[in-house]
């Protein structure tokens, strides 16, 4: 036992200080939501078994010739177990149900496939004198791997977008586990998927961290420092910014309570991203105070983004004051935020002379 012990080590050291790093971050509060722990512990765990499996395969089961039943039960674990965890990936990414339910059923279909290929011998089985024989399906487990790995890398793509550094940062992950997946197919190199699976689970919940570190944690929309750092990263592309302010927030935390003024502002926020035909960045950067970047859009459509907020906030049940300022080169970053909060100052001032409050007094 302590000889299986010590090559278990040798084999899986680097994955193991993998694994112990991303239980370290996990065991940190660095704002990944409760849901992405529980998903990235079960993941951990699913690693750490497969390199179990792996090493009892080699060592119990192929070096002494022997268990060629319990060697094909821990083949079966050895080709799903890499597919379940980017599943997992993948729907802690997408977050659409109908994708997810396609996606678990081609998952059901292989492991059937898989567990009953000892009798039907359609993928592969291991014969009775314990050598292991690859069959009509052979390489169906490593095919389905690389089509979760693209379907992850999609979902990468449509949900990050226009952030290009978090696209290379997670790319760069599952393009290697793409590349082992293949090399392990060819027979080139074995039992080396889980380490690049460990490292590329390392790399994510890195990536949480920094996507979390960018994100106000009540509206999930992007924070202050995001709109800050965003305004000079795009200060070329940008065609306008629109400043927005909650109406009334006071009033619904004195008389509805706190919990009442949360649930405005996230309805707000909702509101805020809710435009579909132009591209836009929102962001939180106050309590009440929300802006916007809108880009490749004429003056016309920004005040067609600004009505159909607008019109969402209305649908909500809350009132917003609006202002913007196109960018025409000749102003700075400070200028533009500075023009674009007075026409929404003078909004707000508006809409609070119509309701006999001052502003003053109301925010």
């Amino acid at each position: 036992m302590g000889e299986y012990v010590k090559l278990y080590f040798q084999w899986h050291i680097i994955l193991l200080v993998f694994l112990i790093l991303s239980v370290l971050i996990l065991a940190t509060d660095l704002g990944i939501k409760k849901k992405a722990k529980v998903m990235l512990a079960s993941i951990i765990g699913i690693i750490f078994l497969l390199t179990i499996v792996h090493t009892i395969e080699r060592y119990v089961c192929e070096e002494t010739n022997d268990y060629p039943d319990f060697r094909f039960f821990l083949t079966v674990i050895k080709y799903i177990g890499p597919q379940v965890i980017l599943f997992l990936l993948i729907c802690s990414i997408l977050n659409k149900r109908k994708i997810e339910f396609a996606l678990l059923g081609v998952l059901i279909v292989e492991t059937i496939l898989l567990s009953t290929s000892q009798v039907t011998h359609l993928v592969y089985y291991v014969a009775p004198d314990n050598t292991f024989t690859r069959s009509y399906l052979a390489y169906l487990p490593f095919v389905l791997s690389l089509f979760y790995l693209v379907f992850f890398i999609a979902a990468i793509i449509m949900k990050l977008k226009t952030e290009k550094f978090e696209l290379v940062f997670l790319f760069a992950s599952a393009l290697s586990c793409g590349v082992i997946t293949i090399l392990e197919a060819l027979d080139i190199i074995q039992n080396q998927l889980n380490t690049a699976l460990g490292s590329a689970i390392l790399f994510y919940e890195i990536y949480l961290f920094y996507v979390n570190s960018k994100k106000d944690f009540l509206t999930g929309l992007l924070n202050r420092q995001s709109f800050v750092r965003d305004l000079r990263n795009y200060d070329d592309k940008l065609s306008a910014l629109i400043s927005m302010d909650l109406n009334g927030l006071k009033q619904i935390n004195d008389t509805e309570g706190h919990q009442a003024g949360d649930t405005a502002i996230i309805a707000t926020a909702k509101a805020f991203t809710d435009v579909r035909d132009y591209k836009i960045k929102v962001y939180r950067v106050g309590g009440d105070e929300f802006n916007a970047i809108v880009f490749n859009a004429n003056e016309e459509g920004v005040k067609k983004v600004i009505s159909k907020m607008r019109e969402n906030i209305k649908s909500a049940g809350y009132s917003a004051s609006f202002g913007y300022q196109m960018n025409d080169k000749k102003y700075s970053v400070d200028e533009l935020i500075k023009l674009a909060d007075a026409f929404m100052y003078e909004e707000k001032k508006e809409y609070y002379n119509t309701h006999k409050r001052s502003v003053f007094s109301e925010d």
